[in-house]
């Protein structure tokens, strides 16, 4: 395919067969490089439905990698596009999206911040026990040098 249009259409679709199984079936760096090119191609053609299509397909590229604040803003910038162009389909699943995204990132922060916490008491409770083992001993060698 020589035509720009032609290359956007092909790569375009690329993402789309098979649905989200092509994500873990195909090789991450390449469906990026590919999903990148189509959005390019799009832009060069001013062709503002591709553009969506593509920070969609790049929002859940990053989904499944678990990049929720990368997803986050490329399926923000297909709401956007697709609210531009009045493609209302596209905007919902978006939407929807970009929320699911937005509360994943939220869950893994809420969850690390837990781990950070449990680890910081679990560090506390390990002093303190430390500390008494040592005012035990500091007692215990008081008592013996009390009876000698």
């Amino acid at each position: 395919m020589s035509s720009v249009a032609g290359q956007s259409v092909a790569i375009g679709n690329l993402g789309k067969v098979g649905g989200n199984q092509v994500y873990t079936q195909m090789n991450f760096k390449k469906l990026h490089m590919f999903v990148q090119r189509y959005l390019e191609l799009s832009s060069e053609l001013k062709y503002r439905k591709g553009e969506s299509g593509a920070f969609m397909q790049l929002g859940e590229l990053m989904t499944q990698k678990k990049d929720y604040d990368a997803s986050v803003g490329h399926f923000y910038r297909a709401m956007q596009i697709a609210d531009q162009i009045e493609d209302t389909e596209t905007r919902e699943t978006a939407k929807v999206n970009f929320g699911m995204a937005n509360a994943s990132m939220k869950w893994d922060e809420h969850v690390k911040d837990i781990l950070i916490k449990v680890n910081e008491n679990v560090d506390i409770n390990t002093h303190a026990e430390d500390d008494e083992e040592m005012a035990e001993k500091a007692d215990e060698e008081d008592e013996l040098d009390n009876l000698q």
